[in-house]
């Protein structure tokens, strides 16, 4: 047996949630240094043209999954009618990803509708967790992602996460630019 036979079985074996490279060194009997190697090398050779799924790492978990370029291949497969994430709760949880730390009363106020369930279910999911507590009164629960959510969405740092679209102006907001320009023309 090569070693990057077992660590791909392990990877394999870990699924979707995938599994820390300092378990894989502690199940192979093997150093971090040559279980990291290793994952490099499985890294490479996944990442060529010819292979279907690739080796994605997020700090020290590392996991099997489809490469984007066959994500139509694969959607056939599932059936998209079967989501786990609900409107509300992909609305809550993109919130939570570009204003992380945030409070439910802030997502609240963005979403303009109460998130308590969206926030517990995408808790539920292990997609959010809470973080810590907000420095003001009541000291509400500061909710962030997880790298479940990095691996969920197919992304190794939060920096990849795609730019807002800019906000197209309100009514109200073009009627406050006119009146400014006008008071700045005289």
């Amino acid at each position: 047996m090569s070693i990057r036979g077992k660590l791909e079985a392990l990877i394999y074996a870990a699924g979707g949630a995938g599994i820390k490279i300092s378990k894989l060194a502690e199940l192979t009997g093997l150093s971090m240094a040559v279980v990291r190697e290793n994952v490099v090398q499985l890294a490479q050779t996944t990442a060529t043209d010819d292979h279907g799924v690739m080796l994605y790492q997020t700090g020290e978990l590392v996991w099997f999954g489809t490469k984007p370029d066959y994500a139509d291949v694969v959607q056939q497969l599932t059936d998209q009618t079967e989501s786990l994430l609900t409107p509300a709760m992909l609305e809550t949880l993109t919130i939570v990803a570009y204003q992380q730390p945030i409070t439910r009363v802030q997502v609240d106020e963005i979403r303009g509708v109460n998130s308590v369930v969206s926030l517990r279910n995408l808790q539920s999911l292990g997609l959010i967790i809470v973080s810590g507590q907000a420095d003001e009164p009541g000291q509400p629960n500061l909710y962030q992602t997880t790298d479940l959510f990095l691996q969920a969405f197919g992304l190794q740092t939060l920096q990849q996460l795609p730019p807002l679209p800019e906000s197209e102006p309100t009514p109200e907001a073009e009627m406050y630019r006119e009146d400014t320009d006008k008071g700045d023309q005289e």
